[in-house]
């Protein structure tokens, strides 16, 4: 059974590097990020609005394979930031809330 993920990735200092070299760095991350949501490995994602960063929900069979694709981000030298939490999918969220509530009453 797969696994959900949050990633969440932010560059809060900009590399030291001219920006046409720093963008195309960026050009490859959403060009990885476009191959991984047509794989459905990237469920749902994008840009972090007015910041340097992005999120996605990515489907992986394990944290090992979780790892791997956050270390093969072109940017991943770059980040300051990366977060990733595991998701309890929604349906499995709404069963185990309904038995919890059924064994209170």
């Amino acid at each position: 059974m797969n696994m959900l993920f949050l990633l969440k990735v932010e560059i809060k200092q900009m590399p030291q590097m001219p920006v046409k070299d720093f963008l195309g760095y960026v050009i490859k991350e959403w060009e990885y990020f476009s191959r991984f949501q047509r794989r459905g490995k990237i469920l749902a994602g994008g840009k972090l609005a007015g910041r340097r960063g992005a999120a996605a929900i990515i489907d992986a069979e394990s944290n090992e394979e979780m790892e791997e694709i956050v270390a093969k981000l072109p940017l991943f030298p770059f980040f300051t930031d990366i977060e990733i939490t595991p998701l309890v999918p929604m349906e499995k969220a709404l069963l185990d809330t309904k038995r919890i509530h059924s064994l209170m009453q």
